[in-house]
């Protein structure tokens, strides 16, 4: 926070942007539910993701927006890989690696 002093008056402004939630709104923290993660896809698929600030609030959820965009890109996301990396993905990290740093020698 930034104090200003202009004619005798002490005037505070706020750096940045508002907090997206506020703490005391009792805005819910840790792991998500599998019936928060249902509301949560079930929203994006029918309005697409975008505006995240509002997204909880019309949703139906009690977490705030960036938890909600946090929880799709890295969970939700229907094009998100998991498991082992390809034959063909593994040889490219090993040639990225060898380009980088030279070939191992002992």
């Amino acid at each position: 926070m930034e104090i200003r002093v202009l004619n005798q008056k002490i005037y505070q402004t706020k750096m940045g942007r508002s907090p997206c939630c506020d703490q005391d709104k009792g805005v819910k923290k840790g792991p998500w539910m599998p019936e928060e993660d249902y509301k949560l896809v079930a929203y994006i698929d029918k309005n697409g993701y975008g505006k995240w600030r509002s997204l909880p609030n019309i949703a139906g959820l009690n977490r705030c927006g960036k938890s909600c965009r946090l929880r799709w890109m890295n969970y939700l996301r229907p094009d998100i890989r998991r498991g082992e990396f390809t034959e063909e993905e593994e040889n490219g990290r090993r040639l990225r690696i060898i380009f980088q740093e030279g070939p191992i020698t002992k």
